[in-house]
């Protein structure tokens, strides 16, 4: 069989199907409606029974933590809370809650929120064990000691950090982003309940949902996938186009909201082992330069990475746009459709960003492995252009 020709001016990266992988999941994942109320016979089957639940202001505000408390041994009162998570969180309050988890005798985390929250959670957990501050977990597997135990339970269906060897944090004195990845930190049990997202704003669900799709599609695209992430990869787009527009328009739909709990989960089995791609490694500068919402700084650049990639391997991303919209043969033109539905219609001018800052973030993204992922090979100037693009 002949070889597609590859387009002029198109580099791509050597994907084979014959490059070994090696695939683990750690996790226990339970979901369905009100699986929050399993949560007491959870703890006596894992044998813990001092638990510390790990949240931020907001769930504690939504009323989100007084389900979950309620659900727990005890009740309200008795139950541990530590909710002093930032939405962007810092290694600060990772020692602090580690602190908290050491003196008070703690044997489980339960980690309540979105990926902020279960991130510094899952840190947490690792340097209350090790006796180490979280700086010296940072970096690709640091982690040398099995830490606590640790219940995820997400409230938005974004970021996948349930079943993630990830923990993203800032660090004030450096201000910068570090990151612990380690198999050891991915929580024992994850248990996805819709009932606990179905107060998620519009806006929140919409941008959460991008995340998801992104990571998704930039898995099935990444050089370094498997038939495994693949498999996933397709799956958790098909469940995106299927219930995102329902569940931001219709925040009460129970299918809408447990489609994008698994798509959500689904989608990080596929990134854990393979990485990302071009929108994740200028959406995390961007968002951290400019405050932008993490999901939102995505949705600007998915669909320009997909048109920069479907030119190189049109066939594959037709496949995958079909997932998205059966109708479809563009996975950019697709993407777009979908984010205007769901309401994401700014462009990151609107966000103060231009073409001056570009170069900071260029920088960034090209030290970065996702870049390195990403099927269809991306130097300076293509950076720049896709920032461009979604200027």
């Amino acid at each position: 069989m002949s070889r597609p020709v590859q387009p002029k001016n198109v580099q791509l990266r050597e994907r084979s199907s014959l490059r070994e992988f090696d695939y683990e999941i750690p996790t226990r994942i339970v979901g369905g409606p009100n699986v929050i109320a399993r949560l007491p016979a959870e703890l006596a089957r894992y044998g813990v029974r001092k638990p510390l639940v790990i949240t931020d202001a907001g769930i504690r505000s939504a009323g989100v933590l007084d389900v979950v408390l309620a659900a727990l041994p005890g009740g309200r009162d008795s139950v541990a809370v530590f909710d002093a998570i930032e939405s962007d969180p810092t290694t600060d309050s990772v020692d602090a809650a580690a602190r908290m988890i050491h003196d008070g005798g703690h044997d489980v985390v339960v980690a309540l929120g979105g990926g902020s929250p279960l991130d510094a959670a899952k840190a947490a957990a690792a340097v209350a064990v090790s006796g180490r501050p979280v700086l010296d977990l940072v970096g690709p597997e640091k982690v040398d000691v099995a830490p606590l135990t640790v219940f995820a339970v997400p409230t938005t269906a974004g970021t996948g950090s349930e079943v993630t060897r990830f923990c993203v944090l800032s660090d004030p004195a450096s201000q910068r982003k570090v990151s612990i990845s380690s198999m050891r930190v991915i929580p024992r049990l994850a248990l996805l309940d819709p009932e606990l997202t179905t107060g998620l704003p519009a806006g929140i669900t919409a941008a959460t949902g991008f995340d998801a799709l992104a990571h998704a599609v930039e898995s099935y695209g990444s050089v370094w996938n498997n038939p495994i992430s693949e498999g996933h990869a397709r799956h958790a787009v098909t469940l995106i186009g299927t219930h995102l527009r329902d569940a931001v328009h219709d925040p009460t739909n129970r299918q809408a909201r447990m489609g994008m709990l698994a798509a959500s989960c689904i989608a990080e089995l596929a990134a854990n082992s393979t990485r990302l791609g071009l929108a994740h490694a200028l959406a995390v500068p961007l968002g951290a330069a400019h405050k932008i919402p993490h999901g939102v700084a995505v949705a600007h650049m998915l669909p320009e990475m997909c048109a920069f990639n479907e030119r190189a391997e049109p066939g594959r991303y037709a496949e995958l746009a079909r997932c998205l919209d059966p109708g479809a043969d563009r996975l950019a033109d697709a993407v777009r459709t979908l984010r205007s539905d769901v309401g994401l219609t700014t462009r990151l001018r609107d966000w103060d960003v231009g073409e001056a800052d570009f170069k900071p973030i260029v920088e960034i993204a090209l030290g970065s492995d996702n870049t390195q992922a990403n099927p269809r090979i991306a130097g300076e100037s293509e950076l720049t252009d896709l920032l461009r693009a979604a200027l």
